[in-house]
């Protein structure tokens, strides 16, 4: 698949799996996609949240498997369900990602439901490999608010034509009071929020798109040192934009406990894309990274990504007991403050 391909589908208002979806009848069809993975670093800490990485072979680390239904029910009035097998899921608790109605009427759509947090460029479509160039989304940014990627409750979207080169998309939403559970490194964390509200800005063209998404969340931590209610507030902002063969993308991420950013560059080769991306985390988590990859399209919904990733840490931030991109410190591993991480990843979509 082209770097053109990757964006138009980027830009599709839909999930990328509809240009694999299996018709069951005029107005209700199945999609589904995958990821698997061989990978293995050269350091026992775990790295990742969510996937724990460690110098162990492992063959389920990155595991995701999802399927999609969408229905017609009249005009303008359609449902979706999605359910995912994350990589922190065991098959047989597998997470409903979203469930909604949604309703269109002139320029405007209304949502109801479950829905994706649209907080990042490729929140719509986050556990879909195949969407994007790299093995695994910069986890700088995509790892910062620890795995949280959907909601209940409602949101509504302006379609705005510029003019024949440019659309602007405006997003505001609400999210009600829920509980969201997080496992990780063995010890679970309950956050418990009292409400979820914010908005979400694109403006995107033929080979461009510009998104800008803000947040705001009240919430209770439990285990928590602290019993009183915490408020975030996170800003992020991104583009990708295609240039004859070459795609480029960038995002940055900050809230009250953190700052984080990638850039990112690919190249298509016919079936291959060779990339790079280097990306930093600050305050919270203080790391940097270097990752180079090659990704081999065997069809249009088939792909593979060879991967090497390279982690850093200063050693003051390491000696301080800094995480990093780990899930612990690697200093109460007396293990090395850096690590090297090599991928073989399969996406699929069908």
């Amino acid at each position: 698949m082209s770097q053109k391909s990757l964006l138009a589908c980027a830009l599709l208002v839909s999930p990328l799996t509809s240009v694999a979806a299996i018709q069951i009848t005029d107005n209700f069809s199945i999609s589904g996609f995958g990821s698997t993975s061989i990978t293995k670093s050269d350091n026992s800490t775990p790295l990742f949240v969510h996937r724990e990485i460690t110098d162990e072979t492992c063959y389920d680390c990155d595991t995701t498997f999802g399927l999609q239904a969408d229905l017609s029910i009249i005009d303008d009035l359609n449902a979706s369900v999605q359910v995912v097998k994350r990589p922190q899921d065991h098959w047989s608790n597998v997470e409903l990602e979203w469930a909604y109605l949604n309703y269109d009427f002139d320029q405007f759509s209304v949502r109801g439901g479950k829905l994706r947090i649209p907080l990042f460029l490729i929140s719509e479509y986050f556990y879909v490999g195949q969407a994007y160039p790299w093995a695994r989304p910069p986890q700088e940014v995509y790892d910062s608010i620890l795995g949280f990627t959907s909601y209940e409750g409602i949101s509504a979207s302006w379609l705005w034509e510029v003019n024949d080169e440019a659309v602007v998309r405006l997003t505001p939403y609400y999210g009600f009071g829920n509980d969201n559970k997080v496992e990780f490194s063995g010890h679970q964390f309950n956050f418990k929020t009292d409400h979820l509200a914010g908005l979400s800005a694109e403006v995107s063209g033929f080979n461009y798109r510009v998104h800008f998404g803000y947040m705001n969340s009240k919430y209770l931590m439990a285990p928590s040192a602290s019993p009183n209610k915490e408020t975030l507030n996170i800003y992020t902002l991104g583009g990708e934009y295609s240039m004859n063969d070459w795609l480029f993308m960038s995002e940055v991420q900050t809230d009250d406990l953190q700052t984080n950013w990638y850039v990112s560059a690919a190249y298509n080769i016919n079936k291959f894309t060779p990339y790079l991306v280097y990306g930093e985390s600050h305050h919270r988590r203080k790391s940097n990274s270097l990752t180079a990859g090659m990704r081999y399209d065997l069809t249009h919904t088939v792909s593979l990504n060879a991967e090497w990733q390279g982690i850093y840490m200063d050693s003051k931030d390491y000696n301080a007991g800094n995480d990093g991109q780990f899930v612990t410190a690697p200093i109460r591993y007396n293990e090395d403050k850096d690590v090297q991480l090599y991928t073989l990843m399969l996406n699929f979509i069908f």
